[in-house]
């Protein structure tokens, strides 16, 4: 068992696609993930608007899942299918899972 946390970084006007193509992924959909705005911040920032870079920060989603290795690397490439291009940004680190 090697369970692994994936977060995703989705631009703002993809959020609902991108969680639509999460849910109908059903290893995804049965475990769950969360989803939260969030403000992103850095000298390599790609700014969507000038409103952004007046701001100094561009608004993404970031969504998080806990599952296995094997079933995140199945939703990463039908994410890839649907969005490749399209700025959703990721990174996956392993993880210790357990209950209280």
């Amino acid at each position: 068992m090697s369970a692994m946390v994936l977060t995703l970084l989705v631009p703002v006007a993809l959020k609902d696609e991108v969680i639509a193509a999460m849910l109908a992924h059903e290893p995804t959909a049965r475990v769950g993930f969360t989803a939260r705005e969030v403000e992103g911040y850095g000298r390599d920032v790609d700014y969507d608007s000038v409103v952004e870079q007046v701001r100094g920060h561009t608004l993404s989603v970031e969504i998080v899942v806990t599952a296995e290795a094997a079933e995140l690397r199945a939703l990463l490439d039908t994410l890839g299918d649907e969005f490749g291009g399209r700025g959703v940004r990721w990174r996956m680190v392993a993880a210790t899972v357990g209950s209280l």
